[in-house]
């Protein structure tokens, strides 16, 4: 009889581990999904933080549209604002691409971010801009950058994108 209570004992007492074990699973999963969840958040408001800075400068915004338009009219000082405020953006994106792959970002949503990013390096100046600047990015978003776009109507200027048309 004592050694069936101390059967009993040892299987209760297994079956509280594998209970513990699976609620600290749960308890993993929901933090990583959370913090997964709270990183892609900071992203998204450092973009908007930069875009929203961008449109509220006219200066930076003629730069960028101009030295998207033709890199090498720009004179420089406005190379320098321009390496900075395209910096600033690409490092996001490449923040945002590395979530993706990751998997922490799900297909549908990185396509709207991948969009973004080839409209912002289709026009001739900001191309010019990335292959000068290319290699101080991982070589994986190096890859993707040169990936065929997703969206074949890409922008020449930056303003282009603001136009009545271009409404998707």
């Amino acid at each position: 009889m004592l050694e069936t209570l101390g059967n009993l004992g040892d299987f209760l007492g297994g079956v509280g581990v594998l209970v513990s074990l699976i609620y600290l699973a749960i308890q993993v999963r929901e933090n990583t999904s959370s913090a997964r969840n709270d990183s892609y958040q900071a992203v998204v408001s450092s973009v908007a933080d930069w875009s929203r800075e961008m449109s509220l400068n006219d200066e930076i915004a003629r730069i960028l549209n101009e030295g998207a338009a033709d890199y090498d009219a720009l004179d420089p000082v406005e190379k320098a604002r321009f390496n900075y405020a395209m910096s600033s953006f690409i490092r996001n994106m490449e923040n945002v691409h590395a979530k993706y792959l990751n998997g922490a970002i799900d297909d549908v949503v990185w396509s709207g971010w991948a969009n973004r990013v080839h409209g912002l390096l289709s026009p001739p100046g900001a191309m010019k801009w990335w292959r000068l600047n290319e290699s101080a990015y991982s070589p994986r978003f190096r890859a993707f950058v040169d990936e065929t776009r997703e969206s074949p109507e890409l922008p020449e200027r930056l303003d282009s994108w603001a136009t009545p048309e271009r409404t998707s």
